[in-house]
């Protein structure tokens, strides 16, 4: 009977464990250091560095304004048509510690990204409107 268990318990362990592996989608594991610009500004408002990982976006800096959770981001788009390189669309949206919600777009191609994002307080008034660009972390930016 002892066999038997212990039998068990080893042939179905590797089925456990794979049940409890994430899936990896074609953005995790990636991090992008951008430069945030306020919206119709030229100058950088500030940098920051974003982060997918297992299905999940978060933003270094505005973890700071209270967006400290990972959220799940959702590819809306993969335009394949050039040989070159494969063109990922996402959104994410997340909630503040003072409900405020934080809205991202953004496109990859290749190492680069660019995108807005815009931060919405509980009455649903736009507080604040950002775009961003920015490279794959370790790549060199162009110049």
């Amino acid at each position: 009977m002892l066999k038997k268990i212990i039998f068990s318990v080893f042939a179905f362990l590797p089925l456990m464990v794979v049940a409890q592996t994430p899936v990896k989608g074609p953005l995790d594991g990636k991090i992008y250091l951008i430069d945030v610009y306020k919206e119709g500004k030229k100058k950088s408002f500030d940098s920051d560095e974003l982060k997918f990982n297992t299905g999940k976006f978060k933003s270094k800096l505005f973890a700071d304004w209270g967006f400290t959770k990972a959220n799940k981001y959702q590819i809306t788009s993969i335009d394949s048509t050039s040989s070159e390189t494969k063109i990922y669309s996402w959104t994410t949206e997340s909630v503040s510690d003072i409900k405020e919600t934080m809205t991202w777009n953004g496109t990859i191609k290749g190492e680069d990204i660019e995108g807005t994002s815009e931060i919405v307080n509980v009455k649903g008034d736009k507080t604040y409107a950002f775009t961003f660009t920015g490279k794959l972390k370790g790549k060199p930016a162009k110049k």
